[in-house]
């Protein structure tokens, strides 16, 4: 059996300049767009934009189903790239025993002559176990970030 990739790239443009894409994943007041549509919003999104901080949302998928996600900020560089472990200290990924086996996520923004490209990059941790990476993408990871990242539209200013 082969071993499994243990990550995957996304790509989005934008209308918008990158300062304003950057704004839309880091400013509590606009990361509503990561949530489920429809459905209720237990708390606002909570952001602490420095390396080490963390921003955490509750997500609500159902009625049943609901949990806290977000990340642990590793790096920033307003407003070219931002990285962050994924997920939340008693949330999804649980990130609770620490960021060692968290996926990384990398955002790098760049500009266009009319908008941004915004490349997101996920990454599995590279001591993981072949079966613990075909784990998440069963999980359907990023099938889920892309479902995700479509919700964030970005209007011409």
């Amino acid at each position: 059996m082969t071993a499994p990739r243990r990550g995957f790239t996304l790509v989005r443009t934008y209308p918008v300049p990158p300062a304003a894409v950057f704004a839309a994943w880091t400013e509590p007041d606009k990361l509503d767009w990561f949530l489920n549509p429809g459905m209720p919003i237990a708390w606002p999104p909570q952001v602490d934009l420095r390396v080490g901080g963390a921003w955490r949302l509750h997500m609500v998928e159902a009625a049943d189903k609901s949990y806290v996600t977000g990340g642990i900020y590793r790096e920033i560089d307003k407003p070219h790239r931002l990285a962050f472990s994924f997920g939340a200290v008693g949330g999804w990924p649980d990130l609770t025993d620490g960021v060692e086996d968290a996926p990384l996520v990398t955002l790098d923004f760049q500009a266009l002559d009319r908008g941004t490209r915004m490349t997101l990059r996920l990454d599995l941790p590279p001591h993981l176990d072949d079966e613990a990476v075909r784990n998440w993408f069963n999980l359907g990871i990023e099938a889920g970030m892309s479902q995700t990242i479509d919700r964030l539209r970005l209007p011409r200013p």
